[in-house]
């Protein structure tokens, strides 16, 4: 998916994201509110799943890699809604 242009989600950054709103403050904040909530929330959603499938026995190595690309992600959007 592309976000203002970029597809290459590490190098996506508030500007780009910024893009999808009108150019309003009040616009702008609330994207920026619901990304850092976002961000905040899926790395916690992430464990909870990961969890969920290891109870039921369900356990294959791609779901830890999906599991920190998950991680890093969220961190990167925290990062960049925290600048602000």
């Amino acid at each position: 998916m592309s976000i203002g242009g970029r597809a290459v989600p590490d190098t996506i950054q508030l500007k780009h994201w910024l893009t999808l709103v009108p150019d309003t403050k009040g616009a702008q904040r609330l994207l920026v509110k619901d990304l850092a909530d976002l961000a905040g929330r899926i790395g916690g959603e992430a464990d909870r799943l990961l969890a969920e499938f290891e109870e039921t026995g369900i356990t294959h190595g791609i779901l830890k890699v999906i599991h920190a690309v998950i991680e890093t992600r969220a961190a990167h959007l925290l990062r960049i809604t925290e600048k602000v």
